[in-house]
């Protein structure tokens, strides 16, 4: 890497295939569908005029047609544009309606339960919502949430009461939270990941939906799932899987590190067989906190610590990479170049306290290697080169 180079990257990007441990741990409204105050004309009384052709179902208001239309429409879709389309003008009906006359008739459809896939994958916007969704349900319950969220809330709790679809608990812990109040939300949302975790059909096979849902615990700070995701991660026969459990303890080193490198490092066996893993999250330990820089020296200096964990961990602190992703709860906020400057400057500081730190006196060969990595690439920094 060249001079300054460091900040004309600032982040790693990463294509995130989704994001848990063996851890044992619609209500229908009847739409009004009747014809009734239409008033019809006697024969004597219509003069001849040319025929006009049948108004569309799609400019009934409340009608629950169009959902029903759809559905059908999607069953002989022949491929993903055509469900788009469709999706498209039902998402258009919807959201000429009244808020609470949409939310009425998609809680009426969901309580029938009736299903139709659509051929999109579960595709997630910035602003947390799909793009795509892989089936109609799916796509009903993402509308609800932006209709009327409070309702979405409701109706996922009844979702949620029983294992149906992995993509539709994904989408529903999401509906939760957001509809949710804050003194109810936590708890809850952590006891149904905890359930989702712990089904071992949708494990075993995960969707899409059921790999993004991994970032409920990013987003309740699940801390204590530390040594879940740690095991999930060392299954390398559900790689999917333990992708998201790695993407998903290294997005909770970073929003809570003391918490997580705790109990990193007070139970080495987590990451036994991944120890690179294992020093790229203490390689994003904050020296300038007491309690970060506390659990870091004991890692570092623990005497069961490798050779090749060490040199890992030389080659990448102060770890600054990101994975981006879009996500159904959280955003990525990565560093800006001066914070990133700041925290080279505060890591060269730590590394050369160390180097005359008896302490750290066998690990003067790494120390040094830190040092004289962050010196040139802070030499640059200046110039922007």
């Amino acid at each position: 890497m060249t001079s300054g180079s460091r900040y004309k990257l600032v982040i790693s990007i990463s294509a995130v295939a989704g994001a848990v441990a063996i851890f044992a741990i619609l209500h229908s409204k009847p739409a009004n569908n009747g014809t009734a105050g239409i008033s019809v004309a006697t024969p004597a009384t219509i003069a001849p005029e040319t025929p006009q052709p049948a108004a569309s179902l799609y400019s009934i208001p409340g009608s629950i047609q169009p959902l029903d239309d759809a559905l059908k429409e999607l069953t002989s879709a022949a491929n993903p544009a055509d469900s788009r389309r469709i999706l498209a003008s039902l998402r258009a009906y919807l959201l000429s309606l009244p808020k609470s006359v949409a939310s009425r008739l998609i809680e009426q459809f969901l309580g029938g339960k009736r299903d139709a896939s659509t051929k999109l994958a579960f595709t997630i916007q910035k602003n947390g919502f799909l793009s795509d969704a892989p089936s109609l349900r799916v796509f009903l319950l993402d509308m609800l949430a932006q209709i009327d969220p409070q309702a979405a809330s409701q109706v996922a709790m009844q979702i949620l009461s029983t294992p149906g679809s992995p993509d539709e608990w994904a989408i529903c812990l999401r509906n939760f939270a957001l509809g949710g109040t804050p003194a109810e939300t936590q708890a809850y949302l952590e006891s149904k990941f905890l359930e989702m975790l712990a089904n071992s059909a949708w494990r075993g096979n995960p969707s899409d939906g059921y790999l993004e849902a991994f970032d409920a615990a990013v987003y309740t700070h699940d801390t204590a799932l530390t040594p879940a995701f740690s095991q999930l991660i060392a299954d390398n026969g559900n790689r999917a899987v333990a992708h998201a459990a790695y993407l998903a303890l290294d997005r909770l080193v970073i929003s809570d590190p003391a918490a997580v490198l705790t109990q990193l490092e007070a139970q080495p066996s987590l990451m036994q067989g991944h120890e690179m893993t294992r020093a790229d999250y203490f390689a994003r330990a904050d020296a300038a906190n007491p309690q970060q820089k506390a659990v870091l020296e004991s890692y570092l200096l623990d005497p069961n610590r490798t050779q090749q964990e060490l040199q890992a961990f030389a080659a990448i602190y102060p770890n600054q990479n990101y994975m981006i992703s879009n996500n159904l709860l959280t955003q990525i906020q990565t560093p800006t170049y001066t914070d990133i400057v700041a925290r080279d400057r505060q890591a060269l500081s730590t590394v050369q306290g160390w180097m005359s730190d008896p302490r750290f006196q066998a690990l003067e060969p790494q120390l040094q290697s830190i040092s004289t990595r962050l010196q040139t690439i802070l030499g640059g920094a200046g110039t922007g080169q």
